[in-house]
């Protein structure tokens, strides 16, 4: 029983540290240029993203889900400021597509309840030479 569980602990840590790719994306939340960078494995992800009007100083932490009872394709992202929710994002992220760049569409709604478009291209894979 030990060894099996040692087994799927080695496969499991294997898996996790294998499948962590960090994709970065360019692109904007309404009218306003945003860069983010997520670090995802198979059915989650964390992360931060920037306004480019405010700097790549003032980040924005994020953390998401498959959301539950939809196609793998759709990712809910949440963010905090200074570790309170703020709002999040409900995007289409196809990560295994095999035509173009890799894309976020979808939307953010913020902590108003207010919803803005969100369009977002992956420019570049950090820590894995796979290409966007």
């Amino acid at each position: 029983m030990k060894k099996i569980l040692s087994i799927i602990l080695c496969w499991c840590f294997s898996i996790i540290a294998n499948a962590d790719s960090g994709f970065v994306f360019k692109g904007k939340i309404g009218n306003y240029p945003i860069v983010m960078t997520i670090w995802a494995t198979a059915s989650s992800a964390t992360g931060t993203y920037y306004y480019v009007s405010q700097g790549k100083d003032n980040k924005i932490e994020l953390s998401g889900n498959i959301e539950p009872g939809t196609d793998s394709d759709i990712w809910i992202i949440t963010e905090e400021i200074s570790g309170f929710f703020n709002g999040f994002f409900r995007v289409h992220w196809d990560r295994f597509t095999e035509e173009g760049q890799k894309q976020m569409t979808g939307e953010y709604i913020n902590i108003k309840g207010k919803h803005f478009p969100v369009k977002l291209r992956c420019v570049k894979v950090e820590g894995n030479p796979e290409h966007c």
